[in-house]
């Protein structure tokens, strides 16, 4: 009769435990992270963007102010949509080399995705990145 105490055997040997995570599991959520966020920033900067370019049509000349800042959320959409591409990157552990630039450019103030909010999500992403397990996966 078999000892009811004692612990039940493993179903199989390539069941990992909760210490034992898989990098791709380890690259998810920052990735989903980031895309959440550059996704939120394309949307936000692209009616901006649109909205300056109203403000120039209506107006007899266009503002400085408002030719800076149409360039400045110019720029702003495209680091945007960089970020969204490393982290699709990142997240189908592609290309490491971008995912970690993509990673990088979301810490930066006042250049990542939706400016401050991005930054926690970039860094979460740079020290998955640079565990060397998470490295190795995506060669």
């Amino acid at each position: 009769m078999p000892n009811p105490y004692t612990a039940p055997p493993q179903s199989s040997p390539t069941h990992s435990s909760p210490a034992q995570s898989q990098p791709k599991d380890e690259v998810t959520a920052p990735a989903i992270a980031l895309m959440v966020v550059s996704i939120l920033a394309l949307v936000l900067g692209s009616a901006g963007l649109v909205f300056d370019v109203f403000l120039m049509a209506v107006q007899d000349n266009a503002t400085p102010e408002i030719i800076v800042r149409s360039v400045w959320g110019g720029l702003l959409l495209i680091s945007a949509a960089f970020v969204l591409f490393g982290a699709i990157k990142m997240k189908n552990m592609k290309d490491y080399g971008v995912a970690k630039a993509a990673a990088i450019v979301a810490i930066i103030p006042f250049v990542g995705p939706c400016c401050l909010i991005g930054i926690p999500f970039g860094i979460w992403a740079v020290v998955v990145l640079n565990k060397p397990h998470v490295r190795a996966a995506f060669r």
